[in-house]
């Protein structure tokens, strides 16, 4: 921390300071208070990244480098202009990934099936978890099926091997039954199967009965496909607006050229008079 005395020191520095001693030195430090006043006026609103943007306007500038006020306007509008452009890319993406969340989808989906189902769809039905459980079923009853339970009695050997997914079921079937204890039901390939086609009954029935929830996944993934790109008046207004942006650097862009050609003609015309005059 400085001391009083240096806190002193520097401010009758200060004041006997002229700045710089050159003309070039002037015009340099005139244009950059004049820089930073003007782009300092470049809203940067909540929630912005201000680092990349600042970085953004530092390039800009670096790369059209503004040597007078109206060059500086031209910067400005480009300045602002590509701010702008950024806010469109990511109010175009928050709002496809609005329309891409689980409740948005469900709802729309309630509206697209109801004449086929009652059912209104939460974010739950459309879940990763519950297309899961729905597969698992289905898995489980193309073993049953291909097992010949009803032909021959099935040995838990058999199960384990060819019905892993089935085993499942069995395992908490047992588990809950009132009288039969696992290691009785192991030994006796008739109440297997038996077991078995009660168990393809209540498989049956789970499918049967969320079918349509399937159908809503299915049809919720190509939504979010779908959602990539925006949809009806949001294409508009989007599009519309992208377009303005567009067209207004690129006119910034040609009156920034068409000043610097008039000026450099001007300065040209200057050097030849005095040169002429002399």
């Amino acid at each position: 921390m400085a001391t009083e005395a240096q806190i002193k020191a520097n401010q009758e520095n200060a004041k006997k300071s002229t700045g710089p001693a050159t003309s070039e030195g002037k015009q340099r430090s005139s244009m950059n208070a004049m820089t930073h006043g003007i782009f300092a006026n470049i809203p940067i609103l909540p929630g912005e990244n201000e680092i990349d943007l600042n970085e953004l306007k530092a390039q800009i500038i670096q790369a059209l480098k503004p040597t007078d006020a109206i060059e500086l306007g031209f910067v400005e509008r480009i300045i602002q202009s590509r701010f702008r452009q950024i806010r469109l890319r990511e109010a175009e993406a928050a709002k496809l990934k609005i329309s891409m969340m689980p409740e948005v989808l469900a709802e729309s989906i309630t509206h697209i099936l109801k004449h086929s189902t009652f059912k209104n769809y939460i974010a739950e039905d459309l879940s990763t978890q519950t297309a899961y459980t729905y597969k698992f079923y289905q898995v489980a009853l193309e073993e049953i099926d291909k097992s010949g339970y009803q032909t021959y009695a099935i040995s838990i050997e058999t199960v384990k091997e060819k019905m892993p997914n089935t085993l499942h079921f069995l395992e908490a079937r047992i588990k809950n039954h009132a009288t039969m204890r696992w290691d009785e039901f192991i030994k006796n390939p008739a109440i297997i199967s038996k077991v078995i086609g009660e168990t393809r009954r209540d498989i049956s029935g789970f499918i049967e009965s969320n079918k349509n929830s399937y159908v809503a996944r299915s049809i919720a993934n190509d939504m979010k496909i779908i959602h990539r790109i925006p949809q009806g008046q949001d294409m508009a207004i989007f599009s519309k607006y992208q377009i303005q942006l567009d067209t207004d650097i690129d006119r910034a862009m040609k009156g920034l050229y068409e000043y610097r050609n008039n000026k450099a003609k001007l300065i040209e015309g200057e050097v030849i008079e005095d040169l002429t005059a002399h």
